[in-house]
């Protein structure tokens, strides 16, 4: 088996897919692997029980010692017939191919005391998935357990407002020339609006509870004030946690949080805060239930400033009031949105949002709302992944009367910086024209002028490093890969002899799998990126048709091996019915080879 090719779709990196983790995630992906077993019996991974059964025949019927009378052949067959033999073994039991597909072959040898023997091989996977999914979360919040904020909002609608006041003289006077202003005198009448911090520490006081303290601070034309909060968070089941929240400096603030699933459907949320024991709490309840595979509907209810039997006295005049709200949220792969329409004795909005992920670790959002205290707002931004742990962001947010609005946004390992610049206090469609297009225009081409240049060379250089490094152990394989035609040659002549009998068999003239893009198939001539597999082809034929399936890699038992590490790579076969000459070429795209089926 080559465990280079048991690689995912990274073998080859397109383009669109360059990122700073690219080369860590390379040399992963090309590092020497165990066996892949889905290629050895030549199957793809979602096989039935009856196709890995035939697999494993028509293979016994190619390297089983047995079948051969050299001894050199038979030496090698022996070899190959147990790798085989433990590929069976492990896909034809559903509890160990569960542990495969989710551990790979590390995990058939660990020891699991996860669920009964009598579950089936779908529940005992998933438990498996959980308790990974578990640990790498738990991994992540021992890595990061501080978090902080910091928000500098700017006023800029002076560089944008072209007025200057007029300088007088005095009576009689003659008038006093305009100083001369340089390029950057505009940038002077920016002016800081309001800077907020926040910061918060989360530690682990119990098996199910953690503690959390935080301190804020907001500092307005010079004016301001801070607070110290202090939040317990404890897990009472998987379906039930609650948390408990207060601030120690005036103004004091309760917060009571609680989250309860009622099934893997439905939920309920609810919130209690209060400021003073001389009124009712304001709650706060949403309950929400999944009404399609990817859409979840939820209903909040919000009660707002309210009194119970004079406990509370009088709200009439409160501004915080009731509000009720129904809304949709979904997902898929590459997308989410949500939707809600809120109705309340102040304000009512109706509000969206869509979010999109594109090429290069890109997020997309776009969102909307109309408001009867807010009026208009709609917003552009996107979500760039700039190294593992930082994101870069920026949003353009435009609205009637609220303006022109743009916030860049900077987050790493929890730390999160925000700049919000107001560009004007009323809409101006030039404004928001530039203020979309100049950043997108400079996001853009420092991505293609510089950094995608940079990561294609840093990619190139990466591979030309690990075939360096791993030079022997592919040169091993290789020969594996060649030892293994040679085991079915006698078998390909045979089928050759067995077509050529039929009125419409299938032969197979040429086959060459590798880097083709600038190879001449008529030439008799290999380049040293491509090797030849019309043994091997040829002796997959099966009643005039030839099966090679995708979603797994080919291993060199069945001839194959990469010819050219790293780089996208086709199979591209000459053959005939009869006297009919025909050419398919398939692009390796995922895995080594992709479906093709010749008839």
């Amino acid at each position: 088996m080559d465990p280079y090719l048991d690689a995912p779709e990274s073998h080859t990196i397109p383009d669109e897919e360059l990122d700073d983790d690219t080369l860590l995630q390379l040399e992963q992906d090309l590092a020497p692997k165990a066996s892949d077993y889905y290629g050895v019996l030549n199957v793809s991974r979602t096989a039935t029980e009856d196709e890995i059964k035939d697999a494993y025949k028509k293979l016994c019927r190619f390297f089983h010692p047995d079948k051969h009378n050299d001894p050199n052949n038979k030496k090698v067959a022996e070899a190959r017939f147990q790798v085989i033999q433990t590929a069976y073994e492990v896909l034809s039991d559903p509890i160990k191919r569960a542990i495969y597909d989710t551990y790979g072959e590390e995990g058939l040898n660990a020891k699991w005391e996860v669920g009964p023997k009598y579950k089936t091989s779908e529940e005992i996977r998933a438990e498996y998935e959980k308790k990974e999914r578990l640990q790498r979360e738990q991994e992540l919040e021992n890595l990061v357990r501080s978090r902080g904020e910091f928000q500098l909002n700017l006023n800029a609608t002076g560089v944008f407002d072209p007025y200057e006041p007029p300088v007088f003289a005095g009576f009689g006077q003659p008038p006093i020339a305009p100083k001369r202003r340089g390029p950057l005198h505009a940038l002077t009448k920016t002016q800081i609006q309001q800077l907020f911090m926040r910061h918060t520490f989360e530690s682990q006081i119990g098996a199910q509870t953690r503690a959390i303290i935080g301190g804020s601070m907001l500092s307005r034309n010079g004016m301001g004030g801070g607070n110290l909060m202090g939040t317990i968070r404890h897990t009472v089941s998987p379906k039930l946690w609650g948390e408990l929240s207060t601030s120690f400096l005036h103004p004091r603030v309760v917060t009571l949080k609680s989250y309860y699933s009622m099934s893997t459907d439905s939920f309920v949320n609810t919130v209690a805060q209060t400021r003073t024991p001389y009124a009712p709490p304001i709650l706060t309840v949403t309950a929400g239930r999944r009404l399609y595979a990817t859409t979840t509907g939820y209903v909040t209810y919000r009660t707002g400033e309210w009194s119970l039997l004079g406990w509370g006295g009088d709200t009439s005049r409160k501004m915080d009031k009731s509000s009720v709200a129904l809304g949709l949220a979904g997902g898929q792969k590459t997308s989410s949105y949500s939707v809600e329409l809120q109705t309340g004795i102040l304000s009512s909005h109706i509000a969206c949002e869509y979010t999109r992920k594109l090429p290069n670790q890109v997020q997309l959002r776009l969102s909307g709302a109309l408001s009867t205290a807010g009026g208009i707002t709609a917003s552009i931004g996107s979500d760039h992944k700039v190294s593992k742990h930082t994101r870069f962001g920026m949003s353009l947010e435009c609205g009637l009367p609220s303006g022109v609005q743009v916030k860049f946004r900077i987050a790493r390992l929890g730390q999160k910086f925000v700049l919000p610049i107001i560009l004007s206090t009323e809409f101006d469609l030039q404004l928001a024209f530039f203020g979309a297009v100049v950043p997108v225009s400079i996001a853009v081409a420092l991505d293609q002028l510089l950094l995608q240049p940079r990561r294609r060379k840093q990619i190139k250089e990466k591979i030309a490093q690990l075939r360096e490094q791993h030079a022997e152990y592919l040169e091993t394989r290789k020969q594996e890969a060649l030892e293994g035609q040679q085991l079915m040659m006698e078998i390909a002549a045979r089928k050759k002899r067995q077509e050529e009998k039929k009125q419409d068999g299938l032969i197979i003239v040429k086959a060459w799998y590798g880097c083709l893009d600038n190879v001449d198939f008529e030439s008799d001539e290999l380049p040293e990126e491509v090797i030849d597999v019309t043994v091997v082809v040829q002796a997959l034929v099966n009643e005039s048709r030839v099966t090679i399936p995708g979603g797994h890699s080919k291993t060199n038992i069945l001839g194959f091996y990469d010819p050219c590490l790293g780089e996208r790579k086709q199979l591209r076969v000459h053959y005939r019915f009869q006297h009919r000459l025909h050419t398919a070429t398939v692009e390796d795209k995922s895995p080594l080879i992709c479906p093709m089926r010749c008839k």
